[in-house]
């Protein structure tokens, strides 16, 4: 069969590919919370994407826009059942559904 549309004009941009999207950890602490892809503090509820810095210099709009997919903790002092309690929406991170 032919092709019967007019073919695009060689110096014409081609379209754009969609970037991958940026997924990341979210770390808590004992005092704050930060995205695991950039390692800048973040708000630890109802954020779903590092959108905001927080902090003592805040800057709104300064996250790297990482979707939070998993939470956990580098701190010892802050349990599992804890982590589970602060974001019950994200799964923990090395935690399988089942194990909960």
């Amino acid at each position: 069969m032919l092709h019967t549309e007019p073919l695009e004009p060689a110096d014409k941009p081609a379209p754009a590919l969609s970037a991958a999207e940026v997924t990341a950890t979210l770390f808590v602490d004992n005092f704050e919370s930060r995205c695991g892809n950039c390692q800048k503090p973040t708000l630890l509820h109802g954020m779903h994407r590092h959108t905001d810095i927080s902090g003592f210099q805040p800057e709104p709009g300064g996250g790297c826009g990482a979707r939070f997919v998993n939470i956990a903790s580098r701190s010892r002092a802050v349990s599992d059942a804890r982590l589970r309690e602060l974001r019950p929406d994200l799964p923990m991170l090395g935690h399988n559904e089942d194990d909960a």
